[in-house]
């Protein structure tokens, strides 16, 4: 190529470089993709459909997760300075958990019967480092909540009925009553996890708290988290037998609820020796109704 071409060519080169430049500026900038905006109130409910509750809330929701029979749907990461509600059907009564970070519903594919748990993690308060006192004050207010629509305390079939500081002093964090209001040093003084086991209308939710244990100085801020597990009665029921026998558990159910409360009964005339007194008007909850073709057991009366 000759000495003018080449020349030629650089300056056709150049002209071509300033009119990108000029172009370039002249383009408007380019806008980022907008996020999603999420609900305010993320609902749900047991026996739901997974599927279902996937489409209502398709931007909120990350793709199906499928192991083992069940299929998991679990909400993207939320912004944390707007974290939505999550409101939880029980048995037509609608439960709602403040601040929810994460909500996970298996859906149990095998039986084809819909979402059987409901796994919920929410912030307290405003998250972040807090004083205990404020914590605790918060915690306890929303499990007053759930008493006033209804939810009660649920004592499994073999332990023993206590209530108020009775019950401190027995279960410790393991079983708290809802309806007793812990003080400041009871709350400091309670060692891992405070849990409360509640339940209403055929359904079961376990409210737990966290809390760092490198922080539990009482003069010193401290860091809570909430998680929560909602489940069917039937669900829990199914449970008190072998995994191969639990279509039918409830042909199985009477000799198995004698047992346990048989172990009950020990426990409690130990401690009514003690002068420790018996929440005696408290009654387990019915069996929850039986599916097409089946029937509940008649309950007698050394269960009732």
């Amino acid at each position: 190529m000759s000495k003018t071409a080449i020349i030629t060519l650089a300056v056709l080169l150049a002209i071509i470089g300033v009119i990108a430049s000029i172009t370039s500026r002249a383009e408007p900038p380019r806008q980022e993709q907008a996020k999603p905006a999420y609900p305010a109130h993320i609902e749900l409910a047991l026996y739901q459909r997974g599927e279902d509750w996937q489409k209502k809330y398709s931007t909120a929701l990350a793709p199906e997760i499928k192991n083992f029979g069940v299929s998991i749907y679990k909400t993207q990461p939320f912004e944390s300075n707007a974290l939505p509600s999550a409101i939880v059907d029980a048995g037509g009564v609608r439960t709602v958990i403040p601040n929810a970070l994460s909500i996970m519903a298996t859906d149990d594919q095998d039986r084809d019967v819909g979402i059987t748990i409901i796994d919920i993690n929410a912030r307290v308060k405003n998250g972040g480092a807090m004083s205990h006192d404020e914590a605790r004050l918060y915690i306890l207010d929303l499990v007053e909540k759930f008493t006033a629509l209804g939810w009660k305390t649920a004592f499994s079939f073999n332990k023993p009925r206590l209530s108020g500081i009775h019950a401190l002093n027995y279960y410790g964090a393991d079983d708290l009553d809802p309806n007793y209001k812990l003080s400041f040093a009871e709350w400091m003084q309670l060692d891992g996890s405070l849990n409360w086991e509640l339940y209403l209308n055929h359904t079961y939710m376990r409210v737990t708290v966290d809390r760092d244990q490198d922080h539990l100085d009482p003069n010193k801020p401290g860091a809570y988290i909430m998680s929560f597990t909602i489940e069917p009665h039937e669900e829990v029921q199914r449970m008190y037998v072998d995994e191969k026998e639990r279509d039918h558990w409830r042909q199985l159910w009477i000799p198995i609820a004698r047992k346990l409360r048989s172990e009950r009964n020990i426990k409690e005339a130990t401690l009514k020796a003690q002068g420790i007194p018996i929440v005696s008007d408290y009654k387990d909850p019915e069996l929850p109704p039986a599916p097409p073709g089946q029937q509940n057991p008649v309950i007698p009366k050394d269960l009732q």
